[in-house]
C-alpha cells in the first residue's frame, strides 16, 4: 500500500515541475529568451524579475536586447578588412619571431633578477644575522640565523625568490640565505 502511495505522490511531484506546467503558471519563455540577449548585467538581472514577478515587457528599459544576427557580420567585416590591409612585413617579422617571444622576455626579465655585487663590510646582529653592505651602498640583512661563511670583498648574487623575498648566495657556491634589504 505504502509503495504505491509513494509512486502516486512522485507522479504528481514530478508533473508539477515539466515545463508545460511551468508555461501554464503564466511564465513566459520567450520573454525569458530575450532577457538572455541583454548584454548588461544588472538590467538582465532586472528584466528576470520583472518577468518573475508578472509585469509586461514594456515594462522593461528600451534598447537593450541586442541583434544577434548583425554583430557577427560586422565584426567578421572589420576582421577581413584589417587582415587584408596588414603589412606583408608585419607577418614576416612574426614568422622570423615565431617561438623566440618567450626567450625574449626571459633575458629582459633576467636582468632584473639578479644582482651582482661585492661585498665592502660583514656585520653581525645580536642574534647571529649578518648585516651586508655592498660596494654599490646597498645593506642587506640576514632572514634567520643559518650559519653562513662571508668575508669582506667577496662576491656575492641576490636573485629574487618567490612571493618578493631575495636569496645572497656567494659566487661559486651552492649554498643560500634569504635576505631583506635593509635601507
Amino acid at each position: 500500500m505504502k509503495k504505491y502511495l509513494v509512486s502516486a505522490v512522485l507522479t504528481a511531484w514530478v508533473g508539477t515541475l515539466s515545463p508545460a506546467a511551468i508555461a501554464n503558471d503564466g511564465v513566459n519563455i520567450q520573454a525569458l529568451k530575450a532577457c538572455s540577449f541583454i548584454e548588461n548585467d544588472f538590467r538582465r538581472l532586472l528584466c528576470y524579475d520583472n518577468i518573475m514577478a508578472g509585469k509586461p515587457i514594456d515594462a522593461m528599459p528600451k534598447g537593450e536586447v541586442k541583434n544577434t544576427n548583425a554583430a557577427p557580420q560586422s565584426n567578421k567585416k572589420a576582421q577581413a578588412a584589417s587582415v587584408a590591409g596588414a603589412p606583408a612585413k608585419h607577418s614576416k617579422a612574426n614568422k622570423a619571431d615565431f617561438g623566440l617571444e618567450h626567450k625574449k622576455e626571459k633575458e629582459q626579465k633576467d636582468d632584473n633578477n639578479e644582482l651582482r655585487a661585492r661585498v665592502s663590510q660583514v656585520d653581525e646582529a645580536p642574534y647571529g644575522e649578518l648585516i651586508l653592505t655592498l660596494d654599490n651602498g646597498q645593506k642587506w640583512r640576514q632572514i634567520g640565523t643559518e650559519h653562513f661563511r662571508l668575508n669582506s670583498n667577496d662576491t656575492v648574487i641576490i636573485s629574487r625568490g618567490m612571493f618578493n623575498s631575495f636569496l645572497l648566495k656567494k659566487q661559486g657556491a651552492n649554498k643560500s640565505i634569504r635576505v631583506k634589504r635593509v635601507d
